[in-house]
């Protein structure tokens, strides 16, 4: 193992007998998994649940250790949970200070150290990183060599070639199977953080507990619309399958935003007043850890932002401002993404043309969920790049009166029409951008060309739809009923364009597709009327020159339909000259 890597541990009972790994991260804890300790206090009988951890280099001591409540998590139904951290009764002293990285990138290579059986004194192992698993809480882990992840390796580290670490081993299969599983750090935070925290790498957000501006429980959570929006973006950001792109604007976004990036950084939450935590609505506090990477623009150049967002996600930082898309596409997804007060940047239109609307264009196909806040209504050329923004939620003001009592169960009635056929429309719309943006991806590498996939509307779509479900209700008899009219009509308008737009970048990639297959055909049928006249060898430069162009990624096709034209009229004239 490397000069920089944690410390290794092993998980005994009180008997000496090893049950699994563990890593030091620092001289007083030990991260592992549940089942390790779960297994290892069962076999000692202990009645205070005590352990003995046995450190590498140190062989001869074995320090008695117990469970930190705050950071215990026995396994789950679904292969979930599974997370321990154990506190040593005495301090290991000259311990390094363990490295915790959340981001991880496909096929990269991690070090893995346990105790297979028979092997008390450990064996080395590595593996690659493939891809998380159903439930998004573990990440598959391939075989790399002959030696491979087994039995006994179960709360081991997965290092990564610097030592830091990217997960716990926690799910082994049958001997010499090709896959195992590790918990991601995404998930030992959510039931670890009080201790990982103060160990990992970089921070979602760079902006210190303190200068988070403090929860406006009443101000937001009040507002039904404000409400309902909190509910369902944080649902949206923790779920799972394609990524997307949410806008929000006006009343009171960049709070409502504040507060729901905030309430993911554990120093912030254990700050906060119990109202905006325990007190808070259900379903309207997010995840510990919930947040990637968050920045306020207010007053920021592309550049910082760009840089902010880097290292929070520890990427590479140089060119980070045009490459962060491609750089986004590297890691393990999902990844979510918030930038606040975009309109209070440095230079607002820049920070989208270079920075955001590339990572828009892409996010649904990269499994990045980027969220989008402005103090007013995003502007027309940022709703024309995701597709859907989700307006402005609580910028409402009184509208005119309802409708005669005689009037209203019809109007509801008709609400309701309404609602159910945006909900058919919606699904179409996904359906559409799921299809446009599988042709691209398959013409993209194949046909210089094609257009950029600005598809990324279903997922506001579908906020905005459950905004107004859960607001139908409250509109009746208040002012709210006319916000919730306008914002009808402007979904409905924002569904026909997103499906117009999906409709259309479909059609213009199988049209490059259907130009690039018709050129081939006909290079196939004047080499076939070469062959017939023996001009094959004759004119073979020529034809080598078309062929290349059609059958290589990257295909100018333009400069490939010329050279299939030169091609024939060189058959032509091959041919008219020998009749002549």
């Amino acid at each position: 193992m490397g000069r920089e890597d944690p410390w290794l541990a092993r998980i005994e009972d009180t008997q000496g007998r090893v049950h699994g790994a563990g890593t030091m991260l620092d001289g007083e804890y030990v991260l592992t998994c549940a089942h390790v300790v779960e297994e290892a206090i069962d076999a000692g009988r202990e009645a205070d649940r005590e352990v003995r951890v046995r450190i590498a280099g140190r062989p001869d001591d074995a320090y008695p250790a117990t469970v930190v409540e705050s950071c215990w998590q026995p396994p789950l139904p679904g292969q979930r949970g599974d997370v321990a951290i154990l506190a040593l009764r005495s301090v290991v002293p000259g311990a390094p200070r363990a490295r915790i990285r959340r981001t991880w990138q496909h096929d990269e290579i991690v070090r893995i150290f346990g105790f297979p059986a028979g092997t008390d004194n450990g064996q080395l192992v590595n593996a690659r990183i493939a891809s998380y698993d159903f439930t998004g809480e573990r990440v598959q882990l391939d075989a790399v060599l002959e030696q491979r992840v087994d039995r006994g390796f179960s709360g081991a580290a997965a290092l990564a070639a610097d030592g830091e670490i990217l997960g716990v081993i926690a799910v082994v299969r049958a001997p010499l199977a090709e896959s195992s599983w590790m918990i991601a750090v995404r998930t030992l935070y959510k039931y670890a953080s009080p201790v990982l925290d103060g160990h990992l790498k970089s921070r979602p957000s760079q902006v210190l507990p303190g200068d988070w501006p403090s929860p406006q429980v009443p101000e937001i959570l009040d507002d039904p619309v404000q409400l309902a929006l909190t509910r369902h973006l944080v649902g949206w950001l923790a779920s799972d399958g394609p990524g997307g792109v949410c806008a929000i604007g006006g009343g009171g976004a960049v709070a409502l935003t504040s507060r729901l990036v905030g309430l993911t950084v554990p120093g912030y939450r254990r700050a906060a007043p119990d109202e905006a935590v325990s007190g808070a609505p259900p379903g309207t506090v997010p995840q510990l850890g919930e947040v990637d990477a968050a920045v306020d623009a207010t007053g920021r150049t592309t550049e910082q932002v760009a840089q902010q967002l880097a290292e929070s996600l520890s990427l590479l930082t140089d060119r980070v401002t045009d490459d962060l898309s491609h750089q986004l596409e590297e890691l393990g997804s999902p990844i979510v993404v918030v930038v606040n007060a975009v309109d209070l940047a440095a230079d607002p239109g820049e920070l989208h043309y270079r920075l955001l609307e590339p990572i828009a264009a892409r996010a649904s196909s990269i499994g990045v969920r980027l969220l989008l806040a402005y103090h007013g209504a995003p502007p027309r050329y940022v709703r024309s790049a995701v597709a859907a923004s989700l307006g402005q939620p609580a910028a409402f003001a009184p509208f005119a009166p309802l409708a005669a009592p005689s009037g209203r169960h019809d109007a509801e009635t008709q609400f309701g029409s309404r609602l159910g056929r945006l909900d058919r429309l919606v699904e179409e719309v996904e359906t559409a951008e799921r299809d446009a943006r599988a042709c691209r991806d398959y013409v993209a590498p194949r046909i210089l060309g094609a257009p950029p996939p600005q598809v990324a509307g279903a997922a506001a779509l579908a906020v905005r739809l459950r905004v107004l479900r859960d607001t139908g209700s409250a509109a009746a008899g208040s002012a709210l009923r006319g916000w919730l009219l306008g914002e009808l009509d402007t979904c409905e308008e924002a569904a026909a364009r997103s499906l117009v737009r999906a409709r259309r970048l479909n059609a213009e990639c199988t049209a490059l597709l259907t130009r690039r297959n018709r050129a081939r055909g006909r290079l196939d049928a004047y080499r076939s009327e070469a062959a017939a006249r023996g001009l094959i060898e004759e004119l073979g430069e020529s034809y080598e020159a078309a062929r290349r162009l059609l059958y290589s990624g990257g295909c100018d096709l333009p400069l490939a339909e010329l050279r299939v034209e030169e091609y024939h009229r060189a058959v032509r004239r091959e041919i008219d000259g020998r009749q002549s």
